[in-house]
């Protein structure tokens, strides 16, 4: 009975997938995922490949959409690999497509600048397998807290 109880038990733990270490590591856009640098080269290639479309400010044309203010709730609750994606395949819009993925990581580092997401010590990885682990938050996730405080009233 032991036996088959323990049989069981591990059938069943073998179901369970375990956490790799990525599902640890999750990020958001507020935890500093590019660098001053990097936006700084996707400034330089907005410029040359977006700006025309966009505007020079991001605030976008009455045909184009800006990528700056309300551009924020429309990616907020994706991953960042959504707008990489997004961005790798369907832009600019005379050449879509033709920007490389380091490019592409550049000028998304440029709009999370443009948009007040803070710089950090690490470039944006051009893997959509790491953007996937950073999550597009609106507004800036509180920190997780150790325990709870006692809120009752003494």
């Amino acid at each position: 009975m032991r036996r088959k109880i323990l049989l069981t038990f591990m059938a069943l733990a073998a179901l369970i997938p375990a956490q790799s270490p990525q599902a640890q590591s999750r990020q958001s856009v507020w935890d500093g995922v590019y660098t001053e640098e990097q936006a700084s080269r996707g400034q330089t290639l907005f410029q040359q490949s977006c700006a025309r479309c966009h505007g020079a400010n991001l605030a976008g044309t009455f045909e184009t959409p800006p990528l700056i203010g309300r551009f924020i709730p429309y990616w907020a609750g994706t991953t960042l690999d959504v707008l990489f994606d997004y961005i790798s395949t369907a832009m600019p819009l005379d050449r879509p497509g033709s920007l490389g993925r380091g490019a592409n990581a550049d000028i998304v580092a440029f709009i999370l600048k443009a948009n007040n997401f803070p710089a950090g010590a690490q470039e944006l990885s051009a893997d959509s397998d790491r953007q996937k682990m950073i999550s597009f938050d609106a507004v800036k996730p509180q920190p997780a807290t150790a325990g709870r405080r006692n809120t009752k009233k003494r």
